[in-house]
Order: C-alpha cells, then structure tokens, then sequence
C-alpha cells in the first residue's frame, strides 16, 4: 500500500513494476484462454447449436462425450497453456486470472487514490485549511469523474458479448462491423460526457457537496469552486477515456493481456510523476492533480485504442472490400443500436443503482460538514481502490460459469431421456461429476474471495486507522477515520464474496432477480441514511449494511441455482451459447 504515499515514490514504482512483472509472466498462458472464455465450449468441440438439431438420443450421447472431454480437461491444462476455459477451471488459473484482472481494473480508483494523497499532504505546504478545502474537494470530483465513467461500462460488457459471438462463428465481418459501432458509439457518449460535467457539472456538484450546514457559505463555495475545476479537467479526456474502456474490452475478448497491463503500469507510473512535480514542487494543488491524471489517461488509453486500431486493420486484412470499407468510428443504425443496448440493460440499471447508493453517502457525509466530507473522500478511496479484487472475482464467475452451467444442462438433458435405471444412474454419477459441477467451482472461487475479503480488510483498515498521516496532517480528520475504520474494514471483507456472488448470478442470466435485489437493497440503504445518520460514523454503517443484504440475498439465489438436483439450474445460459 506504499503506492498512496507520494513520499515514497521509489517504493510505489518498484511494487507497480513487481505486479506488472508477475503477471507478464503468467500472461503468455491467458492468450488464448482470454479469447477462449468468451465461448462456452472449448474451440475444438462442435457447437451445441448442431446438437439441438438431432434426435433426442443423439444428443445425449454427444452431451456425454463432452462430458469425457471436460473430465480430461484439467491433465490437458497441465501440458498446454492454450488450454480453453471451459470445464472445471484449477485453483492456479483461478488465481493468476483474478490477479492479472485486478492489475488491469485498478488503474482508475489508483489514481484518484494517488490524487488523494498528493492533494492531502502537499497543499498543506500554503495553507493547512487549503489542505482540508481541496481534499473536501476531491470527494465529490473524484465521485462525478469516477462514475459517468463506471456508468459507460454498459458499452464493453456489450462489446465482449457481440465479439464473443461473432468469434465463435468466425464471421469477420461482424467483428470489424461491431468494433466500428461501438468506438463511434463509446466517442459520443464520451463527448456527452464533457459536456454534461462543463455546462452541468456546477449543479451536480452543488448537489453532491450538499449544504454542509456546519460549514461557512464562503467555505463550501471554496469547495465547489475546487471541485469543478478538476472535474472539468479531468473531462477533457472523456472522450479518449470511454473509447480506452471498450478497448480494453475489444482486447482482453481478443486474447490480449499484454497491453491493457501495460496501459495501467503507464498510467500508474506518469499520474505519480506527475502528482509529484505538478502538487508537490509546483503547488498546484487539486488542478495539479487533475492534469496529472488526464496525462496519465491520455496515455493509457492511447495506447488501447492504438492496439485496437491495428487488430482491426488485421481482421479486415484479405477481407472483401465491403469489410475493408468500414471505418473505425461509426454510429450502429437503429437495429443494431437496440441490439447493443438489450444486452446491457439491465446491467445499466444496476450500475446506475450503484452510483446511487455510494453518491447518496457522498452527500450524507457532506451534511456534517467539511472535514467529515475531506474524511469521506479518502475512505471511499481506499474502498474503492480494494473493491478492484471483487470486480476482477466477479468477471471470473462470469468467464467460466456460462460453459460450466450449458454442460450442465445437456447433463440434465440426457438425463431426462435416459430409457432405463442404468443409463440414467449412469448418467447421474457424470451431472454430479465435479469437473462439471457449478457449485464446485463456485466453492473455489468463494475460497479467493474469502482470502481477498481478509487482506483488504485487515489492510483498508490499517490504512484508515493507523496511516491516515498519508492523506492529511490534519489531527482532526486522522481520528475520524481511525473512529470509522472497524465498518469500512468490515465492509471491505464483505465486498469479494458478495461481488462473486453478484457475477455468478449475471452468468446465469438471472437479470430479474438482480435487478429486483438492487432496488430492494438501494430502498434499504437510502431509507438507513435518511433516517438512521445522525452522526458521521452511521454512513459507514450504511454502507455495511448494504453489503450484508446484499450477500444474504445473492448468497442464498446462488446457492438454490447452482444446486445439483435443481432443474432450474440453467435457466437463461441458453443465451451464451446464442
């Protein structure tokens, strides 16, 4: 955690370049798999839609075949780093894939961390109130930058679906087609998005900070006026930065891991340079650290959308003229934009429910005034910057559960029209057989997820309680992270398990149930903060109490969906194989 002291530069440096350097080493075994898990079937079966279209008992055959192939899948895994995704994947995979996701997703809660901490240490050398106000100022800057663009994540989990199916029927053109729709589509959204923060932002803004009733009125504008200087900084690179985030999407469906993970070891290193020479020697402050952070993404996501620029020159390379024509930015048409946003929506909804919840606790913090708001903002921070393992736990679940939950269904299939005791015996023993088995997977994921809820716990709390003198020298603010720490620590340990449980549940397809959850949970967690805050320290049992619903909910969904006898299990896993 060296990393958010910009004291320390060296060090972070080193431990960046060490993460980078760990999972270079173990990428060259993801390739192939990375585009793999994209399909739920290994490249060399036959796809289950020629199945569907024979008879009953042919099909039942081929479903165990298959079965026979999963059962050999992890030797084969042994002797080839090539191997696909589907079947029951090893603890070691498990782990080297969440850890290679976790260091590509925690480039942006990085660097607003690293802001944090610049911004809270360096702006004191003028001013020590100065130091307060501009690390006030982050909280509700950081929040507004960090979710317009959590919340255009919809466009890459459309990105990798539509890519995933086009790979599996090799059909090019689609895959050149897509690509173009959603680059144009992911600028414009990006373009909205500098305009919305420049024209609209003030408002926002003002609604997030809240009337920070124990605050003078000059000093809350101090904080607005702080807060939209960097938020429109930090826009100004919106557009490259949407289109970064579809890259990375475009990139790691396509096999390639290499430069995502160098995107996010350039951002790191050019954001703690820059923080450094812009707040710390310059004193610039919050826009110092603004500017520092749109080099670092114009950077990063240059890189990315340079590497998918040239893959697309390589998919329409020997192509006809019609796939050679198609530009790299262009807007889908009206089919094919509707497409784009049915596989997405209900995901939109809940990412929407997200950024409701968490910004609702911004302005619930910002009513206490200035310096619980500064406290707030670096919480947030330190629990963001850890729930990047949660998010990588929940892309797993959703990279290996759709293959294991469809060969489920044939097992089930098969036994459904087995003509005699012994073949359906049979047939029994190879559904409850472990290399097939959701659940079994789903217990070693759970395994990570505990141990990640552990160190984030243990280390989040560490941080807020005993090294808060990295954000701030401000006594006053040390203490009250140090009062909050035990509900953020806890939460932190709550966060991997329920996130697991939240992607097994979008593997499955289960978008009812999700969205229904969400809305019950964000009621829960409005109706906490409205009327049960009435001190600073009750938003952080807000925000425990959003996770402990939460896993209750998803925990008890999952395990009835995954049970071995349950007919329902595979419920819309029809799709993934679409």
């Amino acid at each position: 955690m060296i990393i958010m002291t910009l004291g320390r530069k060296c060090s972070s440096a080193s431990l960046i370049t060490l993460c980078f350097l760990i999972w270079s080493r173990e990428a060259s075994g993801f390739q192939v798999a990375q585009y793999n898990h994209c399909r739920p079937y290994p490249l060399n079966d036959s796809f289950p839609a020629p199945i569907q279209s024979r008879p009953i008992q042919q099909r039942k055959v081929l479903a165990l075949s298959a079965t026979s192939k999963d059962d050999k899948e992890e030797t084969v895994e042994k002797e080839s780093s090539t191997s696909s995704f589907a079947g029951l994947p090893s603890y070691k995979r498990i782990f080297f894939f969440v850890a290679s996701t976790v260091v590509i997703w925690v480039s942006e809660p990085l660097l607003s961390l690293v802001d944090s901490a610049a911004v809270g240490r360096y702006a004191s050398l003028s001013s020590s109130s100065q130091s307060v106000i501009q690390l006030a100022a982050l909280g509700p800057a950081t929040m507004l930058c960090d979710s317009t663009m959590y919340l255009t994540t919809f466009i890459s989990m459309a990105t990798t679906n539509k890519l995933a199916r086009a790979f599996a029927r090799n059909d090019v053109d689609d895959q050149v087609s897509t690509l173009s729709h959603v680059m144009g589509l992911s600028l414009s959204v990006g373009i909205l998005i500098t305009l919305l923060i420049n024209f609209a932002g003030e408002n926002i803004l003002a609604a997030i900070i809240g009337p920070a009733s124990t605050a003078s009125v000059e000093t809350t504008k101090q904080v607005l006026s702080a807060a939209l200087d960097y938020s429109r900084i930090r826009s100004i690179v919106s557009p490259l930065a949407v289109m970064g985030l579809t890259s990375q999407a475009v990139l790691l469906c396509s096999q390639d891991t290499k430069t995502p993970g160098l995107a996010v070891l350039v951002a790191s290193l050019v954001n703690i340079i820059g923080d450094y020479i812009l707040v710390a020697k310059m004193n610039w402050g919050i826009r110092g650290a603004a500017w520092a952070t749109s080099m670092a993404s114009i950077l990063a996501n240059g890189i990315l959308v340079r590497k998918v620029w040239q893959k697309m020159q390589r998919w329409k390379d020997k192509q006809s003229q019609k796939v050679q024509d198609i530009p790299f930015l262009s807007l889908p048409n009206r089919a094919a934009f509707i497409s784009l946003i049915q596989l997405a929506g209900p995901i939109f909804f809940v990412l929407i429910g997200k950024i409701m919840g968490y910004s609702s606790m911004t302005i619930t913090a910002g009513s206490f005034g200035i310096a619980p708001l500064a406290c707030h903002n670096v919480l947030m921070r330190v629990f963001f910057f850890f729930a990047t393992c949660g998010d990588a736990l929940s892309h797993s679940a959703q990279t290996f559960l759709p293959g294991l939950l469809y060969r489920k269904k044939l097992h089930e299939e098969a036994i459904s029209t087995s003509l005699t005791t012994t073949a359906r015996n049979k047939d029994i023993e190879s559904t409850n057989d472990d290399s097939t088995n959701p659940r079994t997977f789903l217990k070693r994921l759970l395994f990570f997820s505990v141990g990640a809820g552990v160190f984030n716990s243990l280390a989040g709390r560490y941080i807020a309680n005993s090294a808060g003198g990295t954000f701030t020298t401000d006594s006053s603010l040390v203490a009250l992270m140090s009062r909050a720490s035990p509900f953020m620590g806890l939460a932190n340990f709550i966060h991997p398990i329920t996130m697991t449980l939240e992607g097994s549940i979008i593997a499955g397809r289960d978008a009812g149930y999700l969205v229904a959850t969400y809305v019950f949970s964000l009621v829960l967690l409005l109706s906490q903060l409205r009327y049960r805050c009435s001190e600073f320290v009750a938003v952080y049992h807000a925000l425990l109490l959003f996770q402990i619903v939460r896993i209750i909910q998803f925990g008890l969904r999952v395990w009835k969906r995954t049970s071995v006898s349950q007919k329902k299990l595979i419920e819309g896993t029809e799709a993934c194989a679409a």
